[in-house]
């Protein structure tokens, strides 16, 4: 099986706003780069067994609505963490010993009042577990930076503790090759997908 994680469009927010759990709204034309990115999926996947999973964060529903035909499920499971008290706080506003605080344990801490990593894994690793032996050709999620570095991380059991240096573009694909027990990372938040 496939597993293709993309993520969602750049929303229509100011930059340096923390918005994680909150349902902001995408940018007016977001879908033009979106239909070549249905084009690339269309072309990979053309006669194979496809299921689309979505965050309920209108951001990615909308993304995997688009790119499915209207035939993604809406999984709770994929949405992204949860900032608590930071939620719509300007990450330059909040105060820089709180932020030490939550790196000193990136795991378990979540002094924002919100989810931690950890709880996020679970959530993420749960979802996976229920398609993971699903007869299926690819598994495309549409989900948000947090969940894919999470669930990346614990595919290719790298440290959930270092998940924050992986870097994943606004729509871009992530795509891993399941074969059992045996996961190839093929491409990691890539947009080569989008022509030059």
């Amino acid at each position: 099986m496939k597993l293709l994680l993309i993520r969602h469009p750049k929303p229509d927010v100011p930059t340096g706003l923390c918005y994680g759990a909150t349902d902001v709204p995408l940018p007016n034309g977001w879908q033009e780069q979106s239909l070549i990115l249905q084009s690339y999926l269309d072309d990979r996947f053309a006669h194979n067994k496809v299921a689309f999973y979505h965050s309920p964060l209108s951001r990615a529903a909308e993304l995997s609505q688009l790119l499915s035909r209207g035939t993604s499920s809406c999984v709770d499971a994929l949405k992204e963490l949860d900032f608590g008290e930071w939620e719509n706080q300007f990450w330059n506003m909040i105060p820089k010993e709180t932020i030490d605080s939550w790196m000193e344990d990136l795991v378990q801490s979540a002094p924002y009042r919100g989810e931690s990593l950890q709880s996020l894994a679970n959530r993420v690793a749960g979802w996976w577990q229920s398609v993971q032996d699903k007869e299926l050709d690819a598994c495309v999620a549409v989900t948000h930076s947090g969940v894919i570095k999470v669930l990346v991380s614990l595919l290719c059991q790298w440290p959930l503790a270092q998940c924050h240096r992986i870097d994943v573009g606004f729509n871009s694909v992530t795509e891993l090759t399941i074969r059992g027990e045996f996961i190839t990372l093929n491409r990691l938040g890539a947009g080569d997908w989008v022509p030059r």
